[in-house]
């Protein structure tokens, strides 16, 4: 996964893409804005985009649990919310905040 958001994390943070909300039900029914944004901030799984260059390692093995275009799941209140360079939403957090990666 290229990274075109303009954002890149330094140390041990990562850079997640979260997976964005329904805006309305399988019944038709329309989310009003404040519920959805209310539910992208509870959505706890995304697209890893960008690795810091020490970003998950232990004493200076490069031991990596995820790679960028892998999905994880991470805290709910994980890590700082972004707008990159294209007009995307991202989250940067530290890389120990990745609670799983995901099969697809």
């Amino acid at each position: 996964m290229e990274n075109n958001s303009g954002i890149n994390p330094t140390g041990h943070y990562i850079l997640v893409q979260p997976d964005e909300v329904e805006k309305k039900t399988a019944s038709g029914i329309i989310f009003v804005d404040e519920t959805v944004e209310n539910a992208k901030r509870d959505t706890t799984q995304g697209t890893l985009v960008a690795v810091g260059p020490i970003g998950w390692t232990e004493f200076g093995q490069g031991q990596s649990w995820a790679e960028p275009g892998d999905k994880v799941s991470y805290g709910r209140h994980a890590g700082r919310d972004m707008l990159g360079a294209n007009d995307k939403k991202y989250i940067i957090m530290n890389c120990e905040d990745v609670l799983a990666v995901l099969d697809e």
